[in-house]
């Protein structure tokens, strides 16, 4: 069967080099470049649970269209949560886009990252992903039929793992592809994740990650859901440092680039 595609574009930028990787068929598409704010994170759809959004700058990008995002992370700032608690700023920022409404089985997101030079990535913190459902997350263990994650996390001088939470994870998430990758400081980072939703009860799920165009690896015996109506719902935005205790804050103010974010799915 050739390749469909259906786009819907929130800004023209002529990024769509995820066809390189891999192909979905008969898919839908949301495309952005940061050109400002409003049009990027008001026109995605079904924008939910956003925080953080004083903390984001925006620059043009260098040789092309379209502008990058900054995420800001205050200097103490650990997660939203305990921040909120303290009463305290908090760092970072977060939303979930509900790009498929209906659930897709298959999704590709891609992103660019880019940490500064002399970032202190301290013990962790959290990078956007995937997710479906309620988009279970800090210690809400999902049952199979209400939600899932899967976000990258950066660890212990710049280590990567995949962090999903899925019906068998214990307390907080379970750790995926661990230490399989590794970010690096002041040169922009292309990550791609592809995730395919098991047949309900069976643990056939399949998750894949690239990093620079190079195939990192995959996991392919996960169980996500119980039931066919939990489907992949969209990008899961979520930066921040921690952890929830102050061995975790960053030493200093610092912030992470974000650019080029397309998402694509597939129903079947």
């Amino acid at each position: 069967m050739g390749l469909v595609f259906r786009f819907r574009t929130l800004f023209l930028g002529g990024f769509l080099g995820l066809l390189s990787i891999s192909c979905i068929a008969a898919s839908e598409v949301i495309q952005t470049q940061f050109s400002n704010l409003n049009q990027d994170f008001a026109s995605f759809p079904a924008t939910q649970n956003a925080w953080g959004m004083e903390n984001l700058t925006f620059f043009p990008l260098p040789n092309k269209p379209g502008k990058y995002m900054r995420v800001f992370v205050p200097r103490g700032a650990i997660d939203p949560g305990t921040m909120r608690a303290r009463s305290m700023r908090q760092g970072g920022a977060g939303f979930k886009s509900k790009v498929f409404p209906d659930g897709v089985r298959r999704a590709l997101l891609s992103y660019r990252v880019r940490f500064p030079v002399g970032f202190d990535f301290v013990r962790g913190g959290k990078l956007p992903g995937l997710y479906g459902g309620k988009g279970n997350s800090g210690g809400k263990i999902p049952d199979g039929t209400d939600g899932f994650s899967f976000r990258l996390v950066w660890g212990l001088g710049g280590r990567g793992t995949v962090y999903a939470y899925l019906p068998s994870s214990v307390r907080y998430g379970s750790g995926l592809l661990v230490h399989k990758f590794h970010f690096q400081t002041g040169g922009w980072h292309q990550i791609t994740q592809e995730l395919i939703l098991n047949d309900p009860g069976r643990a056939n799920g399949v998750f894949r990650l690239w990093m620079d165009g190079r195939f990192v690896g995959e996991e392919s015996t996960v169980l996500v859901r119980t039931v066919e109506e939990l489907g992949i719902n969209g990008l899961f935005f979520d930066v921040f440092f921690g952890g929830n205790d102050n061995s975790w804050a960053p030493p200093a103010d610092t912030h992470i680039d974000f650019s080029d974010f397309v998402i694509r799915g597939e129903r079947n």
